[in-house]
């Protein structure tokens, strides 16, 4: 098998599993009223234990300062995040997750996690067993280094 082989499978499989939006899930991501550009801002700050200028994040999420601004508008209007003037340079304005936007991330984390056991029940014993010995595997080689996202958004759940 050749390494492009495994890729096409690999991405049809992920696409599937993880694009397949149940209407829970679709309730839970209209409800929220907020895009994915701003999703990814709440990712963001939910990874650091300070406050983070709005430039860095910005150059993080590798869009412009005007476009980052607007997102974390949104989301300041929603109470997700907080915007702070920097105690020594009022030009700076700090942000920080609000438990509102981390409410919002672990209900997203937590309808898809619904959704993923949904799959692994529909599955056939045996083939749950390969499927999962197989991801075991590569986890446990360091194939696939860890993810401070996915680890953040696991512990606020």
């Amino acid at each position: 098998m050749t390494p492009g082989a495994l890729t096409e499978v690999f991405d049809e499989f992920v696409g599937r599993l993880m694009c397949n939006v149940t209407q829970e899930t679709l309730g839970t991501m209209l409800s929220s009223e907020i895009t994915a550009h701003q999703f990814h801002v709440l990712l963001q700050l939910n990874v650091t234990d300070e406050p983070m200028p709005i430039n860095r994040l910005a150059e993080d999420l590798g869009l412009s300062v005007a476009a980052t601004g607007r997102n974390v508008e949104k989301l300041v209007q929603h109470g997700m995040v907080d915007r702070r003037e920097d105690a020594t340079d009022r030009r700076i304005k700090n942000l920080t997750i609000t438990e509102i936007g981390r409410k919002t991330l672990a209900e997203s984390f937590t309808d898809k996690q619904r959704e993923i056991q949904a799959f692994a029940e529909r599955l056939p014993v045996d083939l749950r067993t390969r499927l999962h010995d197989v991801m075991l595997e590569i986890l446990d080689q360091g194939l696939i280094p860890h993810n401070p996202f996915f680890t953040a958004l696991k512990e606020n759940a």
